[in-house]
């Protein structure tokens, strides 16, 4: 509870100014307080001044643990991924192929790595490794009091990565007592996806000191794709012909991955059967009936990867989290807060498959071949002449082709992750003098993570068991027998099976943070003071610094299995960090916030850097309802660890291949046509393809990356109403020196579009005159990571918010609130390429940029019940990748999602809430492009109607 009246009205002030929301009136840390005045100074999300009243020039949204519980979410990312300050693609949970069980959160959409999560304020450790970004796994629900979020630039105060804004979670610091809470939620289909919690909160106080300990554990059972019928298919877009074999349409037909038993040729080889009287048909299989070999038929011989994939994968969690402080004086206490989370999780993919890629892959002289001689192929070509050294020296030779098998017998790949999370924050602060304050802290932070892979092959074994002579010469492989890798599925014996295996591969990364922070702040100035009021101040100092290690098993160091080669990394880096904000009250109606930080950088590689940056800030309140604000900063992106010492990465994007159906598209350039209609596949390719793509090591030391950030809104307090705000807010933030690749889409794009493939981007890709087509598909491909290019974003965020009491009988109490983000631009350009792409409106295959993201709540409560009604709505979106016309869907359609939720309080200690989401049970938006179930799971929901329960009993 809180001892001063005048305080609360002063942090309901900062937050409704903030952003309009819900008043929430909670500090985000205490100072000494004031015996002569009896106020207490606070400081809040975006400010390190302490000061008894505190009106913001930035808008912030707020929510407290009923806005999070009344939601079902069982995590920090689950209830973030649907505010509408949100964008792009939010990793959790639902995310199946390309997560490692890290939950990230994406504002403003502009990564993940562009969002900086504190926790009291000040740091915790991100992914050292990886993108650097915050794991929001290591946060358990329990302890969250408040979560801000600042939508604004926020560098001169936090440093680097607040470009997009500030993820604040408020740690719970008041709770006195013991709290039971175990919940309980799952699909409504089949009580599927089930998810349950079981939390403690214990707190105590006394006059100098008070202590909150939360102990968690949280499960999240797995759901797959089978078990929902729009997801049971790998769906890609096929033909509707008329009588006469006109194309009328095109329809979603099930589909898959060309990787099942595919026969793969080369341009050269295909111009050979030509000329012997064959088809122009780049695939093959032999068919499991007859035993002969025919064209590939996409719509029967593809494999179907999407029932056994994951839809929401699995999730432990173990959790313990601490926050207290004691006054040691009158002026002086001492604070600490602690985490811990050991997590494990899981996903699962389709069986590996030899994909056909590198020289590795290549078959040829095995007795098991038809293709060997022109007498046992129907092409009249001989295969089996040449040797290894010319067979590698030149894939246009005609002596091999490529087997690409889907390995089923080994029932998928497994991937398993054990994570450590601890961070422990120490520190002290107190009253200098009258007005002034000091706050010291030093937080130590670690991670780590052992990755456990199964069922990946070994392409050197793959190699030798379908060579009867490699095989022989193999004690290992002549005791499983030699494999025809034509042969139907199931052939594959289990002895074979484990002979391929790479069996249990382990990759092992860590890192810690350490960070010391010295801040000296005042409410007031000696002998200075401006007509609006007292100066604020801030001073301080930051010493921060950074080390990971990732140790990769033998096999991948080595690129022995499919999941690619890696190299073994380590680095660090170290920042020394002084800043300065003050506050003005010029007049009662008008203030300026501003504030300075300078930034200097040291890596493990012996480059320093420095960046200063600062912000500008203003508010003014012409009449008492309105208040307008505005803010121009710059801030900045440091190279993360993993970015600085970036090694060569192969991935396999899904691309667009340009030429599918090249003759109905209105989409291509004249030169895209043309070389489509001279080397690429025009009629139907039938399944999505994934290239390989190479991303190399930073060709010149990164840069960091700058930005600029411009806001302006009004505020205004409708007067006839007791409690009603409406709020409109104007941003842009423009990025440069983006720290990345560019996509291969784009460079595939580009050098298609190209006469001659003559265009800068044709040197990425690894074919004869940097042709974009092997064998009439994308090529592989391989270019530059480093500072690519800009990116430029704008928006608007509007924020309603209405409460009021009511003498219904049954209820007292009634509110509605509406909040939402219009997205006016998201452009990425790479400057030296000439390409530019224009985001907003579109769906890609994991990033999905909606107009318009839009909440709406309806509360309505009584003396010891509350009900709610939540809506929420993600505007339409366009296919990026596919075009209308040659497309069974490329709109991500608009979705309406509606809660409802209720909460019932039995005598003072046992509260029981029980609620539905998707409560019409909205299936998510399908459109071709889709990479996981057909759709984008980090923006909609995945598992249909859900229904969740709690009981908390407190003592």
């Amino acid at each position: 509870m809180f001892k001063n009246e005048r305080l609360v009205k002063s942090i309901r002030l900062a937050l409704l100014s903030g952003a309009a929301t819900a008043a929430i009136s909670i500090p985000t840390s205490f100072a000494a307080e004031s015996e002569e005045e009896g106020v207490e100074r606070i400081s809040v999300t975006g400010s390190r001044i302490q000061r008894a009243e505190f009106d913001s020039a930035s808008p912030i949204s707020s929510f407290d643990a009923s806005d999070i519980s009344r939601t079902g979410a069982t995590s920090v990312d689950e209830f973030l991924k649907y505010i509408p300050a949100t964008s792009g693609f939010q990793l959790g949970a639902t995310t199946n192929n390309g997560n490692d069980g890290a939950k990230k959160i994406d504002v403003r959409g502009l990564g993940f790595n562009r969002t900086l999560v504190l926790v009291n304020g000040k740091r915790t450790i991100g992914d050292v490794n990886g993108d650097g970004a915050v794991d929001l796994n290591q946060i358990p629900l329990a302890m969250v009091k408040r979560i801000d979020v600042l939508k604004d630039g926020a560098s001169t105060i936090y440093g680097t990565d607040a470009i997009a804004g500030v993820v604040n979670i408020i740690l719970q610091d008041d709770f006195e007592g013991v709290k039971f809470n175990a919940s309980y939620g799952a699909g409504m289909n089949e009580f599927d996806a089930k998810q349950k919690t079981f939390s403690v909160l214990m707190g105590t106080a006394s006059e100098k000191g008070k202590l909150n300990v939360a102990i968690e554990y949280n499960s999240q059972e797995e759901l797959k794709q089978e078990q929902r019928a729009w997801a049971h298919d790998a769906l890609f877009s096929g033909p509707i012909e008329d009588e006469n074999g006109n194309i009328v349409g095109f329809k979603a037909n099930p589909s898959g991955s060309s990787n099942s038993r595919t026969i793969r040729l080369n341009r050269a080889q295909r111009d050979a059967i030509v000329a012997a009287g064959g088809p122009d048909t780049g695939n093959w299989i032999v068919d499991a009936t007859t035993g002969e070999v025919r064209p590939f038929v996409a719509a029967t011989d593809v494999y179907n990867y999407a029932p056994v994939n994951a839809l929401i994968t699995p999730n432990d969690r173990y959790q313990f989290a601490l926050n207290g402080s004691y006054d040691i004086s009158e002026t002086t206490t001492v604070y600490m807060d602690g985490l811990y989370t050991h997590r494990t999780s899981h996903q699962r993919l389709a069986p590996d498959a030899s994909f056909g890629r590198g020289d590795d892959q290549i078959v040829w002289g095995n007795t098991n071949n038809p293709f060997n001689s022109a007498d046992s192929n129907p092409w009249g070509v001989d295969f089996s002449s040449g040797s290894l050294a010319d067979a590698q020296a030149s894939r246009d030779d005609l002596q091999g082709v490529w087997i690409n098998r889907r390995f089923t017998e080994s029932g998928g790949r497994l991937f398993t992750q054990s994570a450590n999370t601890y961070r422990m924050l120490a520190g002290i602060k107190g009253e200098l003098s009258e007005g002034v304050f000091w706050d010291i802290s030093y937080t130590h932070a670690y991670n780590e993570q052992l990755d456990n892979t199964k069922n990946y092959h070994r392409k050197d074994r793959w190699q030798t068991i379908v060579n009867a002579e490699s095989c022989a010469a193999d004690p290992d492989c002549a005791a499983v027998g030699e494999l025809d890798p034509f042969a139907d599925f199931g052939a594959i014996s289990d002895e074979q099976m484990a002979y391929l295996s790479a069996n249990s591969i382990k990759d092992y990364s860590k890192g810690q943070m350490r960070h010391l922070i010295a801040t000296l702040s005042g409410d007031e100035l000696p002998n200075m003071e401006l007509p609006g009021g007292s100066i604020g101040w801030a001073v301080g100092y930051e010493y921060r610094k950074e080390n990971g290690e990732f140790i990769p098993d033998e096999f991948a160091a080595e690129g022995l299995t499919t999941g690619g080669a890696s190299d073994p990394q380590i680095g660090s880096f170290n920042v020394s960090e002084f800043y300065a904000e003050t506050y003005l009250p010029i007049h009662d109606t008008f203030s300026i916030e501003a504030a300075v930080r300078y930034s200097d950088y040291r890596n493990n590689k012996d480059e320093n850097y420095d960046s200063t940056n600062y912000k500008i800030g203003l508010d003014w309140r012409p009449i008492e309802e309105l208040k307008i604000r505005g803010g121009y900063s710059t801030g900045f992106r440091a190279p993360n660890i993993s970015e600085m010492n970036q090694s060569d990465s192969t991935g396999f994007p899904q691309v667009d291949t340009l030429c599918e159906f090249a003759q109905l598209r209105n989409d291509l350039s004249t030169n895209q046509r043309a070389n489509c209609d001279t080397d690429g596949y025009t009629g139907e390719l039938g399944f999505a393809w994934q290239p390989g793509y190479t991303t190399k090591a930073p060709e010149k030391p990164l840069e960091p990356e700058e930005s600029v950030t411009i806001n302006l809104g009004v505020v205004y307090n409708i007067p006839t109403f007791e409690s009603f705000n409406v709020s409109l807010d104007y941003w842009s933030i423009e990025i440069d020196n983006l720290i990345g690749a560019t996509p291969y889409q784009l460079l595939y794009n580009s050098c298609m579009d190209s006469e001659g493939y003559t265009a800068t981007s044709c040197s990425a890709f690894v074919t004869t005159n940097g042709n974009p087509l092997d064998g009439g598909l994308p090529a592989d491909a391989t270019f530059a990571f480093g500072n690519v290019g800009e990116l430029d974003s704008s928006g608007l965020d509007f924020e309603a918010d209405f409460s009021s009491d009511v003498d219904w009988g049954f209820a007292n109490s009634f509110g509605v609130r509406l909040s939402g983000t219009y997205y006016i631009s998201r452009e990425e350009n790479w400057v030296e390429l000439g390409l530019k792409r224009e985001m907003v409106g579109n769906a890609y295959t994991f990033n999905v940029y909606p107009e318009w993201k839009v909440t709406t709540s309806f509360n309505i409560s009584g003396d010891d019940w509350n009900a709610n009604w939540d809506i929420r709505y993600i505007s339409e979106t366009t296919d990026a990748l596919r075009p209308n016309e040659i497309s069974y869907d490329n709109v991500a359609d608009s979705v309406f999602y509606h809660d409802i939720s209720g909460n019932y309080s039995f005598t003072n200690n046992i509260d029981v809430s029980i609620g539905i989401s998707n409560l019409f049970n909205k299936e998510a938006p399908l459109y071709h492009s889709g990479f996981n179930a057909n759709t984008a799971p980090g923006t909609y929901d995945t598992i249909g109607r859900k229904l969740f329960a709690s009981v908390s009993v407190s003592f």
